[in-house]
């Protein structure tokens, strides 16, 4: 039978460590495979991961978001929109699908589509926040806002990283670091085991970060200054302590004279 898919499963036997790869497909497209105990699941890298087209629309959010203007336009407002708890359902059981796909791109190091994916969830989560009729149906999704906000920020820090672009990254993690602690507390223990959980890693992250990050010519004389204090070296100490002074003054010379050409 053509439907018995024995042949392409023994072709790719399952493995842990050997579960998920990217093929293109007879249409040409690239689209991820992962290889499970039994069988295979396909996903597509552009687009709603099913390949689908709800309504004619790229997704089903992107199909309400029209909802919400052709209402704006008939009402001169918003107000009055909202999202049911089967709307919600639709849009929770959609993201769901971004959500295995941005995991997938999160272990193949596709980092620039991990950011798409998570940055499209993001706004999922807002759009529900906004008009869901529930509060029961904002909860569900709010609880893992701080999980969400994580894997985005780590997908921007870690393609700086691999370009080696160790301040962008940094700066990347720090402002997700702020961005979760800013995040309204809710009573829900979802909610504050992510919170505490995402900032845990990013602080993590950002000392990985620093570990790495080449040192500049004044941090180095820092370390060697450190040292020669340590080990009692004063008159070591002391040249040290004038070369950081007269490069700081050199670097405070060019920065008046740049502003004064301007």
């Amino acid at each position: 039978m053509r439907d018995d898919i024995n042949e392409v499963l023994r072709a790719w036997e399952y493995g842990r460590l050997n579960n998920i790869r990217k093929i293109k497909g007879k249409d040409g497209k690239e689209k991820i495979q992962i290889r499970l105990p039994l069988g295979i699941e396909q996903f597509e890298v552009d687009g709603r991961p099913d390949g689908k087209r709800p309504y004619g629309k790229e997704s089903l959010l992107e199909y309400y978001r029209t909802k919400v203007e052709v209402h704006k336009k008939r009402r001169g407002t918003d107000e009055g929109f909202g999202l049911t708890i089967k709307d919600c359902s639709r849009l929770y059981e959609e993201g769901l699908l971004y959500y295995y796909r941005y995991v997938l791109f999160f272990q193949l190091k596709d980092y620039e589509r991990m950011v798409r994916d998570t940055q499209r969830n993001i706004e999922y989560f807002d759009f529900v926040k906004k008009y869901a009729i529930e509060e029961e149906d904002r909860v569900a999704l709010e609880q893992y806002r701080p999980y969400i906000i994580r894997m985005n920020v780590l997908g921007k820090g870690l393609a700086y990283l691999e370009r080696k672009e160790y301040e962008e990254a940094w700066k990347k993690m720090e402002e997700g670091i702020r961005t979760i602690e800013s995040l309204p507390d809710i009573e829900n223990a979802t909610f504050t085991y992510e919170k505490g959980r995402s900032l845990g890693i990013l602080r993590g992250m950002v000392k990985e970060i620093l570990g790495k990050k080449p040192l500049s010519e004044k941090d180095e004389l820092q370390k060697k200054l450190q040292e020669s204090i340590e080990q009692e070296n004063y008159e070591r100490a002391a040249q040290l302590r004038d070369i950081i002074q007269k490069l700081e003054g050199t670097k405070r010379g060019g920065y008046k004279r740049r502003h004064k050409n301007k």
